[in-house]
């Protein structure tokens, strides 16, 4: 790539990252932002008002005289399609890429075929576009799935095929990613909870137990992406000799288990916050015995809806990975009719 041409893309990433963060801008605010000149702004603007990226809008004046256009990203720029997929139900949540706060439609279906449900929602997506061109699609399943998208096992979805997906929603031009659900809400908690960078999050759901991660600041996988695969750790129970996955122990069992898991990570990873996703009943028993457990730098919240937090961190995902496609350019243009 040529210098001028690299320089040329640079700086478009610039202006877009800043109008990603602010509502509207007027040319001289994007020129004071960026630090760019105003020639050079002024010629990014009027590229990306070609290619339907951004557009131009009545700004604000807080003086008399002639009110100011400002930029803004266009409101058409983009659909993204966040779903959360369990064995009984899948949760959607549908946004606006460009959309200050993000709008935003939902939905929840019965599962019976979890592949056709899925793929019939993504074409009724792709189709409507109600933001603009399907940009990105992320679906959140109670699976591991590694640093390249990959879902491995083992998988509370076995009547749902990745590859069978991944070809139907190929012939419309939709690229799909996936991600674990309990790091989903993980992701959801972080976005709550900034001021934290060593965080755990244990989540018990219909389809399991898990527990997502965050050590300094970032989402923490493993190697194979089964880190905080808590439900499948073998665990010797006091009523037989056998060892049990931790998830299908009696409650009293998974308790212990539990807590003294937690109390173990707390030590071993000199974690900040802890945050419990329980039924109420269980969240009491366990905050009763976390306090003589956990090391004591520790502080312990609830999160009393979990669908609600792997949505959101679904659309999360979604969001940041149809932006980095428009910042990186590597998307179809907006028509817009």
């Amino acid at each position: 790539m040529s210098q001028p041409q690299r320089l040329r893309r640079l700086n478009r990433r610039q202006i877009l990252t800043t109008l990603f963060d602010h509502d509207q801008l007027t040319r001289p605010q994007l020129a004071a932002l960026t630090g760019l000149s105003k020639v050079t702004v002024n010629a990014v603007v009027q590229d990306l008002i070609e290619q339907n990226v951004v557009h131009l809008v009545t700004g604000t004046s807080h003086t008399t005289g002639r009110v100011p256009q400002a930029v803004e990203l266009h409101p058409c720029l983009g659909t993204v399609l966040a779903i959360d997929l369990q064995p009984e139900f899948l949760n959607a949540h549908v946004l606006g890429l460009a959309l200050h706060p993000p709008r935003s439609e939902q939905a929840r279906l019965s599962i019976e075929n979890p592949n056709e449900q899925a793929a019939g929602l993504i074409e009724t997506v792709h189709r409507s576009a109600p933001f603009g061109p399907l940009r990105a699609v992320l679906i959140g399943l109670p699976a591991p799935v590694d640093h390249a998208g990959q879902v491995g096992e083992p998988n509370a979805l076995a009547a749902f095929d990745v590859c069978a997906l991944n070809a139907a929603t190929k012939k419309l031009g939709v690229s799909v990613r996936y991600e674990n659900d309990a790091n989903l809400v993980t992701l959801s908690l972080q976005d709550r909870y900034p001021e934290f960078t060593h965080l755990a999050a244990l989540i018990e759901r219909p389809s399991g137990t898990g527990m997502g991660l965050i050590l300094g600041g970032h989402l923490y996988r493993g190697v194979h992406g089964r880190a905080g695969e808590l439900g499948r750790s073998p665990w010797p129970t006091r009523y037989t000799q056998a060892r049990e996955p931790l998830e299908q122990l009696p409650w009293a069992a998974r308790l212990d288990a539990i807590a003294y898991t937690l109390a173990a990570l707390s030590h071993t990873l000199d974690l900040e916050h802890i945050v419990l996703g329980l039924q109420p009943e269980r969240l009491c028993q366990l905050h009763e015995r976390l306090p003589d457990l956990l090391a004591p730098s520790v502080t312990v919240a609830t999160e009393t809806d979990v669908p609600r937090s792997a949505l959101h961190g679904a659309g999360l995902c979604a969001l940041r990975h149809a932006r980095e496609l428009v910042l990186s350019g590597g998307f179809r243009e907006t028509h817009v009719a």
